[in-house]
């Protein structure tokens, strides 16, 4: 079975390299022995070796000059019985097997003397970042989750400039050992680093983190991931999926669905993926007086090829519309008795009829009057409205203000979603496609 793509990228083909030309050296003339007595007994700067470790690392010493591997590693097992060694002699021949391993070739060697190097702490600030992904590397071959896990750890916390993939790497392994609470930050902190570099974050880092907050049970998490995808990568399974938690988190309010289902259907790169999403639009639309929105959306799900146009699908369709054709014999009366009304909910309502037969102009035009004579029930809900009828009459300037009065005035943070899920519509929708796209 092939291994997983994303893995590939715990390899650093220069990893090796980089270690080497990293690696402390232990020169000729720290080696030699003192040529007088009294400088043996002065405090030697740099390095303190002991004698007799100087006596048998000069035999060896050019063997690490003239790369002979083999002769270096069968000559460091004497060098490490030696009685009293100092901390500089330990640190010596780590060097030396380090070196050693490497040149061998010799992929197990290596990694040992790499672990042991680390783990003396004899590694460089420089060199723990490389040695540790050349770590992450080795065992992720092996296949040892745990091991791979631990190092890449390592190796992100001592990267200064890590780069979002490697962070995705990082939340991968953890999501790959099961451990989705650990996981979810990492996929956040690469979807915010890619956005602070300026980059579009990848669709999948959206759908990793769904995964995990799903494995979670963080409904929550869940809506604003969703929210979050949705804005950059609009697509019908996505809004059905946040349809879908917005009817759980808040218990299928209807003032919520109703905007949710009008935002999935009226954005022209969305929909619903499901029969049953597109006919709980239309019956809900029904209730709330707007059968024009049931009637669209019955339509929409036909022409997408959800919603088969058959039978008692087709029967609800002619119903909606003529619903719709009987409101509209009684609109102007309606829109008349709404302007001598004080109360503003009256116009938002009547405004709402408007929306539903296609008269968005007068939607909007009755709405903003049920707004500016105040007392409106839910700002956030009318203010949703009077968005949506002027981003059909392609006012988009006007139709951002009124999702940004929405967002502050939301009631609950599923509306304040859905606003600012309308305003990155109108984002996108100012946005021209690239050429030939």
């Amino acid at each position: 079975m092939p291994r997983n793509s994303w893995l590939n990228r715990l390899v650093a083909v220069a990893a090796a390299s980089a270690i080497a030309a990293a690696l402390p050296s232990v020169a000729t003339a720290q080696l030699a022995k003192p040529k007088k007595k009294a400088e043996a007994q002065q405090p030697a700067s740099g390095a303190q070796y002991s004698a007799e470790f100087r006596k048998q690392a000069s035999k060896v010493e050019p063997l690490v000059k003239d790369k002979k591997w083999t002769e270096v590693l069968a000559a460091l097992p004497a060098l490490e019985a030696l009685p009293d060694k100092t901390p500089d002699d330990d640190r010596a021949i780590a060097t030396w097997r380090l070196q050693a391993s490497q040149g061998s070739g010799d992929k197990e060697l290596l990694a040992a003397a790499v672990e042991a190097f680390l783990a003396k702490g004899y590694a460089d600030a420089s060199q723990i970042s490389s040695m540790n992904q050349l770590l992450a590397a080795h065992y992720s071959n092996k296949q040892n989750r745990e091991k791979t896990l631990d190092h890449y750890q390592k190796f992100v916390d001592a990267t200064p400039d890590v780069e979002p993939d490697e962070l995705e790497t990082l939340g991968r392994l953890y999501r790959q050992n099961k451990r989705f609470a650990e996981a979810t930050p990492w996929f956040t902190k690469a979807i915010d680093l890619a956005t602070s570099k300026g980059m579009k974050p990848k669709e999948e880092l959206f759908q990793l983190r769904d995964h995990c907050l799903v494995e979670t049970k963080d409904k929550e998490g869940r809506v604003a991931n969703l929210q979050a995808l949705i804005a950059l990568y609009p697509k019908r399974d996505y809004y059905t999926n946040l349809v879908a938690l917005y009817g759980s988190v808040t218990q299928d309010d209807r003032v919520v669905m109703l905007n949710a289902y009008r935002l999935a259907v009226t954005d022209v790169q969305g929909g619903l993926a499901t029969v049953g999403g597109y006919l709980g639009y239309a019956d809900l639309a029904l209730v709330a007086g707007s059968p024009g929105e049931a009637a669209r959306a019955l339509q929409r799900g036909m022409d997408d090829k959800v919603v088969p146009s058959v039978g008692t699908n087709q029967q609800l369709l002619q119903e909606a519309k003529a619903a719709v054709a009987a409101d509209q014999k009684t609109q102007s009366a309606e829109a008349a008795a709404a302007a001598k009304n004080p109360k503003g909910d009256v116009s938002v309502k009547v405004g709402l009829g408007f929306y539903s037969t296609g008269n968005y102009e007068k939607a909007a035009e009755l709405v903003s009057q049920g707004i500016a004579k105040g007392g409106v029930t839910r700002l956030d809900d009318a203010n949703l409205l009077l968005g949506a009828a002027l981003m059909e009459l392609g006012r988009r300037d006007a139709a951002k203000a009124a999702f940004e009065a929405a967002a502050g005035a939301a009631t609950n943070p599923s509306m304040g979603g859905i606003a600012k899920l309308w305003l990155a519509r109108v984002a996108r929708d100012a946005t021209p496609a690239p050429a030939g796209g």
